[in-house]
Formats: C-alpha cells, sequence, structure tokens
C-alpha cells in the first residue's frame, strides 16, 4: 500500500484499537484481581475460622503459647493434621486429603497472644509482621471474642500476594487477555486495511482524473460512489466543476476561432486591396483609402469589443454605481444616434413615463453612466441598422411589477425596432458571442457578433439583465433592460 493517507488511516485505527483493547485488559485485570483477592480473602477467613477452635485448645489445654511454634513446624514436616484437632476429628486420607493438607500447612500464618505478642510467624516478613500487629481487629479471634487468647492471620490475611486462587486467575486472565487482544489486534487490522482501501479507492481516482484534467483532457469524469457522503459529494463537485472547465475550454477554442475568423476577412480584404494598390490594379483614388480605411475601423472595432470582453471576464471593470435619470440616459443616446437616424430616414420616438406617481420624481436607476450609455448605444445602433428605411425606433422606461432576480425592485428601459424580428427559438443565443442571425447582414453592417455579448456581460456587472421579446407593434424586436430602481 503506498504511504500517505491509507497508511495513516490504518495506523490511526489500529492505534485507537490497540488503546480500546489496553484500557479495557487494564481494567479486566484490575477487577478481576479484585475479586479474585476478595474470594481468596473470604476463603482464608473462613479456613481460619475453623482453626481457631483448635488452636485456642492447645493454649486451653497447656495455658501458654509454650511450645506451639514448634508444635506447628512438627505438623507441617510430618503433614500431620495439627496436634491441636479434637480426636477423632482428623480429615480425610488419600493424596487428596494430603493436598489439601499440605496447601493448608503451608499458607503464610501469623499467630499473636492477646498482648499482641508473636507466637508463630511462617511465610511472611517482619514488615508485614508490624503491619499485621496494628491490624488486629481484621484477624479471626482465637477464643471468646470478649476474652480473647490470640488472633490468628491465614493465608491471604496474612500477606495477600500468596493468595493462589489470585495468582492463578490473574495468570489465566493475562493469557486469554493477550491471546484475545492479538485475535482483535489482526481482525482490526485486516477490518482497517479493507475499509481504508474501500474509502481510498475513490480519492485515488479524484487523483488520477486530476492529472488527467492537468494533462488537458478535459472530458475525464470520475464514478460518484453509491453512499452519499463527503467523498461521493467530492466526486459529484469534481464532476460539475471538470464539466464547467471543458464548457469554458470549448467556449475559448470557439471564441478563439471565432475572433481569428472574423479579423481574417477584413485583413485578407485589406491586404488584397493593397497589393492591388501596390501592382498598380488600383489606382490610388479615394474610393479606395476609404475601402481600407473601412476594413482597419472593422479590425479596430473588433479589437476593441474583445479587451471589453476579456476586462469584463478579468473583472478589471470600474464601476461607479450612482443614480442615474431614465429620461436623461435616454435623451443622451437619442442624441448620439440622431444624426445616423436622420441619414436613413429612421424615426426616433421616445416614450417616457417621466415622473413616479407616489413620490412625484422623475424615475432612476442604478448604475454606472458610461456603461448604461455603452448598453443602450449597442441597443440603438442595433435597432436602426435592423430597421428599415423610413421606420422608427422607439425607446421608453417603466417601473417593474415584481422583484428581479437579484432581490431589487426594477425600473426596465426598453427599445424596439421595425426590423425582421428575432425566432423564438433564436433568442437566447443572440446574447452569445460571434452569433449572428443574418451573416451577411451583419457583416456587410460592420457589427462584430460582439455587440450583444457585451451589453449582457455589462448588465450582468450591475446586478441588471436583458431579455428579448417581440415588439408591441407586431413587427420588430423589443430589448428590455431591467436595473435596479434607484
Amino acid at each position: 500500500m503506498k504511504p500517505g493517507i491509507a497508511r495513516h488511516l490504518v495506523f490511526s485505527h489500529l492505534l485507537m484499537v490497540a488503546l480500546a483493547i489496553g484500557v479495557f485488559v487494564l481494567v479486566l485485570v484490575t477487577v478481576t484481581d479484585r475479586q479474585a483477592a476478595a474470594a481468596g480473602l473470604r476463603a482464608d477467613q473462613a479456613t481460619a475460622t475453623q482453626l481457631a477452635p483448635w488452636i485456642e485448645r492447645f493454649y486451653r489445654e497447656r495455658g501458654s503459647w509454650l511450645g506451639f511454634s514448634r508444635a506447628f513446624d512438627d505438623s507441617r514436616l510430618a503433614l500431620r493434621p495439627p496436634m491441636m484437632m479434637p480426636r477423632g476429628a482428623m480429615v480425610r486420607r488419600g493424596p487428596s486429603a494430603e493436598h489439601e493438607l499440605r496447601v493448608l500447612l503451608e499458607q503464610p500464618i501469623i499467630v499473636f497472644s492477646r498482648a499482641g505478642d508473636v507466637v508463630v510467624a511462617r511465610g511472611v516478613t517482619d514488615r508485614i509482621v508490624e503491619t499485621r500487629r496494628t491490624e488486629l481487629s481484621r484477624a479471626v479471634v482465637i477464643g471468646d471474642s470478649g476474652n480473647p487468647v490470640g488472633y490468628l492471620f491465614l493465608g491471604a490475611m496474612a500477606n495477600p500476594d500468596s493468595n493462589p486462587l489470585r495468582v492463578l486467575i490473574a495468570r489465566t486472565t493475562r493469557a486469554a487477555a493477550g491471546a484475545t487482544s492479538v485475535v482483535v489486534l489482526i481482525a482490526a487490522a485486516l477490518a482497517s486495511v479493507l475499509w481504508t482501501r474501500r474509502l481510498v479507492r475513490p480519492l485515488r481516482s479524484l487523483t488520477a482524473a486530476a492529472a488527467s484534467m492537468a494533462r488537458g483532457e478535459y472530458g475525464t469524469r470520475v464514478v460518484v460512489p453509491v453512499r452519499r457522503d463527503e467523498i461521493a459529494d467530492l466526486a459529484g463537485s469534481f464532476n460539475e466543476m471538470a464539466t464547467e472547465i471543458e464548457a469554458q475550454e470549448t467556449s475559448r477554442k470557439r471564441f478563439v476561432a471565432d475572433a481569428a475568423h472574423e479579423l481574417r476577412t477584413p485583413l485578407s480584404l485589406v491586404a488584397t486591396r493593397v497589393e492591388m494598390l501596390e501592382s498598380g490594379l488600383y489606382s490610388p483614388t479615394s474610393d479606395q483609402w476609404q475601402a481600407l480605411r473601412s476594413g482597419v475601423g472593422r479590425m479596430q472595432r473588433l479589437v476593441d469589443d474583445l479587451q471589453i470582453l476579456a476586462r469584463i471576464e478579468a473583472r478589471r471593470v470600474t464601476l461607479r454605481i450612482e443614480p442615474i435619470d431614465t429620461h436623461d440616459a435616454i435623451a443622451q443616446v437619442i442624441s448620439a444616434f440622431e444624426p445616423a437616424a436622420t441619414l436613413r430616414k429612421i424615426g426616433l420616438i421616445v416614450i417616457t413615463d417621466h415622473s413616479d406617481n407616489s413620490t412625484n420624481k422623475r424615475p432612476a436607476v442604478l448604475a454606472d453612466r458610461e456603461r448604461l450609455h455603452q448598453v443602450l448605444s449597442n441597443l440603438v445602433d442595433n435597432a436602426i441598422r435592423y430597421s428599415a428605411e423610413g421606420g422608427t425606433v422607439r425607446l421608453g422606461a417603466e417601473p417593474g411589477e415584481r422583484e428581479g432576480e437579484h432581490g431589487f425592485t426594477p425600473m426596465t428601459i426598453w427599445i424596439e425596432d421595425d426590423g425582421p424580428g428575432i425566432p423564438v427559438s433564436e433568442r437566447k443565443r443572440v446574447f452569445e458571442r460571434f452569433v449572428r442571425l443574418d451573416e451577411a447582414r451583419d457583416r456587410s453592417s460592420g457589427g462584430s457578433g460582439l455587440g450583444l455579448a457585451i451589453v449582457s456581460e455589462l448588465l450582468q456587472l450591475q446586478n441588471g439583465s436583458i431579455r428579448v421579446e417581440d415588439a408591441m407593434t407586431g413587427t420588430g424586436a423589443r430589448f428590455s433592460v431591467s436595473l435596479p430602481r434607484a
């Protein structure tokens, strides 16, 4: 497995499992040890309680503890029951009985006299003896509790570490816990590796897809996992990004191709005319110079439009949003295009509501003055070029009836002409770059095919929009510009 997130995940999972197992084993061993110690202590207390009357008999028969230590040692060496056992009270015979007797006699034992003196101490250190001397209240009383003759500590009562049951249970518990821990760790490692591979597989697919995208393979997509989690969301977002990048790249290539095509035609005409002039086939008349100026001007307009679009895409267009009187904006455009309209005998008619009935103010929009003039100029120029000689171009402004798509109450400025109109199926395409519904007519009129695209982009920068529909007169097209109302 390649070092990276997969290895880190497996290591993290195993570390967490190991910590959990460690805590579990620690708690298990601690609880088991305590329970075993308590069980062993209770068993030794019960044995000591049974042994205490026999020790008391020795004391009563002799009237003192003299000789008890030696007699006890003799019993341990000969594997005989303590001499203090009553006649007829001998335990059962046989290997099992001898084993039980050996266990009993070899257990740690401390017997204190009533005064606290040590009568016998076997299997314990001096430090333990001194500690137990201060804990006589925990011992089994030899004799009457009201008038004891001594105190007995046996087995775990004398030395907790000598509890055979505790040692056995602890050893067994540790062995079982160790074996179980190994099995669980192996199972956890296998499960972690399988789960991590399943988790990392789509990430590796995304990495490979990203590398393909970096090589220019913009059609690359990844399979979105069926499970709905963050990785599935990431895969879906990657595909959406790839689709968008592919669309932008396709648009860029088409844009470059269209721009080259648009420049090629006037450039070829200019180059051909220059060659004709140089060869003497054409005389350098004013008409020839005018044709050259027209071709150069067309290329200049195309380059200017391309620069505007590039600045808009790079968000390097500076806007100064302010309230603009719609009547003044329309009047400025009318003034600029009145000579051109007069030459073509086209009338410019303004139909504008000059006041806001609710506030008695002239209607205004929030926009950049220069960019709004550029938008309206493009639309009026198109309307004049597409209107037949003797026709009319109408302009007007009216408040919107509902909230716009950007959350503002809009004001609409509209321009309509008497031209051929725009088919419904083509109304979305007219705002794309280099789109001409009438190629020959548009080129002959000097259009670059970028005017409406620039209009749409500029309006979007100002929180505005544009739509096209049939003119109210029934013929021609009507372009409606919506901007936030001031």
